[in-house]
């Protein structure tokens, strides 16, 4: 974790401006056109989801504003982000799964399958849950596979201040072949700028996953 410099940072003046509002939060819906990726997926046949997770995960750690943060009310950056991912189990509750980013997609296709396996076989309130709750290197992702949205309204917790991003899939629309996605941000740290910047880089890493081929 390292601390941004107000007296350089040129949105230290929106970051003041914008730090004391009681909903600080911005979010932006979009379409992401992936139909390349679920292809690529497909014929690799590594699960569509670990897919965009990973290259979701991999623009994360290429773009600095998504892991910014506020600790005692001052930014900074930090490294090496969880992914907290919500998964369903079969009696249709839901469980957090920590997610670490992996070098290759192959690596995390089998971290994605184990560490799904383990956590969804744990209580929703485990010992490893607790431990990382107040952790600000991570970022929180859900998985609604049941539906196409154009909005989206979380749940809030007015206790949590440090600008934790939330993402949100829905379901992909195969004709389309765009997968709806939900950023929301703490206007503190990023602008719409910046959220349009990381979906680029987002596509960026998907474009040159598929490349691959």
């Amino acid at each position: 974790m390292k601390k941004i410099d107000l007296t350089t940072w040129s949105r230290a003046e929106h970051f003041k401006f914008f730090l004391p509002f009681s909903q600080p939060f911005f979010n932006i819906v979009l379409d992401l056109e992936v139909k390349p990726l679920f292809e690529y997926a497909k014929s690799q046949q590594i699960s569509f989801t670990a897919s965009y997770l990973y290259c979701l995960h991999k623009a994360v750690q290429l773009f600095p504003p998504i892991r910014y943060r506020i600790v005692d009310n001052e930014p900074v950056e930090v490294e090496n982000i969880t992914l907290s991912t919500v998964f369903l189990r079969n009696d249709e509750s839901f469980r957090f799964v920590p997610l670490e980013f992996q070098k290759s997609l192959v690596d995390y296709q089998h971290h994605y399958q184990s560490t799904k396996t383990l956590h969804l076989n744990k209580p929703l309130l485990n010992p490893i849950f607790i431990e990382n709750a107040d952790k600000i290197e991570q970022m929180y992702i859900s998985i609604l596979p049941w539906f196409k949205f154009t909005s989206f309204k979380h749940a809030e917790n007015a206790a949590l201040g440090s600008g934790i991003p939330k993402i949100v899939f829905g379901q992909y629309q195969k004709e389309q072949g765009v997968l709806p996605l939900s950023i929301e941000v703490h206007h503190a740290l990023m602008d719409g700028l910046h959220i349009s910047q990381f979906v680029a880089v987002f596509n960026q890493v998907i474009e040159e996953l598929v490349a691959k081929k």
